[in-house]
């Protein structure tokens, strides 16, 4: 037994001593201290200063401070991979660290984790390096931000938020980017814009929604495969702006209104649920009357003006009575169900007019024949 425990001291301190001489035999491949090999391993030690490590395995910082921040700075790490830095120059590399995390709840416990975070310098000083993505001990990722909110949160200073090119294609052909609308730096309206690659073919950017093919009821009325939503900052209904716009080069051609109107080729649709300025074609249309189609002017009792009223009525405003003057339809347009059933309420009346007509003439036909038996 003493034996086995002497022989294990042995090993040990032999392990102590072999690991005081960081540069291990060349044929290995290993150089911790820098020596020979530059392959397999090679951790090069700083150059000049030794307060920057290039590998740190082990603890910094107060783990049982509440006060530590998410980032890291004030907290604790136990790997930090850091490049060699010249105090000659000053000069500074990157840095990956994994930070443990302590938090507190409202009930002090405590929770923690561990963070991993990447730094980077745009230039030679100290100040210069900065950390550009984390990876938090929940799984959220953060591309220029040290406390991500979501699997994925990213944060950029200037308009261009992300951008995705294929390797194969040059960015310029082919492309997707979020940004801002805007080029004042100030502002930020998300704008999502592509440009397709597909010689020949007169493609953009496709949306698609997937759903399962089953009718809408209930409250899913407003369900849809595809669903914009314009609303307010605090979720509700807007009245005053505009939902949709369709524009081509800033040029509108579509316009949906927060009241429910749609204008085509006009952005004020003066009130009416569709207003277009242009020409339009139908196969088809179907304009349902709410009231009062002319079916009573064949009415018994229906009031039908004499042929002598109309020549009065005709020769002082020049229209059929209850016809829309030129001037209020050019200020106003027309309403074309109004207008068909007015038309249609004059062809009627021209049909009592004909057949009073015909009466007269059967009647006048008769007294001829009547002349000329006596005769």
């Amino acid at each position: 037994m003493k034996k086995i425990i002497l022989a294990g001291i042995s090993c040990l301190l032999t392990v102590h001593a072999f690991s005081q001489d960081q540069n291990f035999p060349a044929k290995v491949g290993i150089s911790i201290g820098a020596a020979t090999p530059q392959a397999k391993l090679h951790i090069g030690a700083p150059a000049v200063d030794s307060n920057l490590s290039t590998i740190r395995i082990g603890t910094a910082g107060d783990f049982g401070s509440k006060t530590v921040p998410l980032n890291g700075v004030a907290g604790a790490y136990n790997i930090d991979f850091h490049t060699w830095r010249d105090v000659t120059t000053d000069q500074i590399g990157a840095r990956i660290r994994a930070e443990r995390v302590n938090r507190y709840q409202a009930n002090n416990a405590l929770i923690q984790g561990m963070d991993l975070a990447f730094h980077t310098s745009p230039g030679s000083l100290v100040t210069d390096l900065a950390e550009r993505m984390r990876i938090t001990h929940i799984g959220n990722v953060g591309i220029g931000n040290a406390a991500p909110s979501a699997r994925l949160h990213v944060s950029s200073p200037g308009v261009l938020l992300a951008m995705f090119t294929r390797s194969d294609i040059p960015p310029a052909d082919a492309m997707l980017y979020f940004s801002s609308a805007s080029s004042n730096t100030a502002y930020n309206i998300p704008m999502i814009r592509a440009r397709s690659y597909c010689p020949t073919k007169p493609h953009g950017l496709v949306f698609i929604g997937e759903a399962d093919d089953i009718a809408a009821a209930g409250a899913d009325q407003n369900a849809a495969a595809i669903i914009l939503d314009g609303r307010s900052k605090v979720d509700t209904r807007l009245t005053s702006n505009n939902i949709l716009a369709i524009n081509s080069a800033n040029t509108n051609l579509l316009m949906v209104k927060g009241d429910g109107s749609v204008g085509i080729g006009a952005t004020d649709t003066k009130g009416y649920k569709l207003a277009v300025n242009g020409n339009a074609v139908f196969t088809k249309v179907v304009v349902k009357a709410f009231a009062n189609w002319p079916d009573y002017v064949f009415a018994d009792n229906y009031k039908l003006r004499t042929i002598s009223e109309l020549a009065h009525y005709v020769d002082e405003y020049h229209r059929l009575p209850g016809m829309p003057a030129a001037d209020e339809v050019a200020a106003n347009g027309q309403d074309v169900g109004e207008v068909n059933r007015k038309l249609l309420e004059k062809v009627e009346e021209l049909t009592l007019y004909i057949i009073q007509l015909s009466k007269r003439l059967d009647d006048q036909q008769q007294e001829l024949k009547a002349l000329k038996s006596i005769k």
